[in-house]
């Protein structure tokens, strides 16, 4: 499997999210001159995206630490304030940034197998109330290895976190349409499925300390 293959099936999945799973239902009606992507499990997907995870947060260090240097210079031009009065220890947030951006990285494949783990358990239960056909688990994989190619759009700077996050809401919508044969409003309702559980979990605690006081 060559990283370039791995690279043009992820964009495929990114720009074709409805074909892709289209040629995951029928896979013998592609035609011969058709592009067929490779067949990534959800978590062959999320190794993938732990790459564009890691180059992300390599880029976020480097435009921090070259924004730093520019302030810097900044200060010493305009000022006229050597490098002995300031220095990057006096910005607070410099080492918060840097600490967060390799906590992304190293706890990342952690998060993703808990919402592979998360996302099956939910796409099994309504794949059972819509009875759909098929395997159920090998649906919920498909609809997951396309969801982790959002992941590529993290290295777009400055956006590139806002722009996957709205793309891999889209890429799950498309996912559930063509996986589960959900309608448009269900396949938004399932979607929305983890800020009801927030929401819920919120309302318990909250419950739990008024009954407390």
């Amino acid at each position: 499997m060559k990283l370039v293959d791995i690279f043009t099936t992820y964009v495929h999945y990114l720009i074709h999210p409805f074909k892709t799973h289209e040629y995951f239902l029928n896979p013998e009606r592609g035609s011969d001159d058709e592009f067929k992507p490779m067949r990534l499990t959800s978590y062959e997907s999320l190794a993938t995206s732990w790459l564009f995870v890691v180059v992300n947060g390599i880029f976020k260090i480097i435009i921090l630490n070259f924004s730093i240097l520019f302030m810097l210079n900044l200060f010493e031009d305009n000022l006229n304030l050597g490098s002995d009065f300031i220095n990057i220890s006096e910005f607070p947030g410099f080492y918060f940034l840097i600490l967060s951006s390799f906590l992304d990285i190293i706890f990342y494949p952690l998060f993703g197998i808990f919402i592979i783990q998360f996302w099956e358990v939910v796409i099994k239960f309504f794949g059972g109330l819509l009875d759909s056909a098929g395997d159920l688990s090998q649906k919920s994989h498909d609809i997951m290895s396309v969801y982790f190619s959002s992941s590529i759009l993290n290295i777009v700077p400055f956006f590139g976190a806002s722009i996957q996050g709205l793309a891999s809401m889209v890429l799950m919508y498309a996912g559930l349409r063509k996986q589960l044969n959900a309608s448009p409003v269900l396949s938004v309702c399932i979607i929305l499925t983890p800020l009801l559980f927030i929401l819920g979990f919120i309302s318990v605690i909250l419950l739990i300390v008024l009954i407390a006081l």
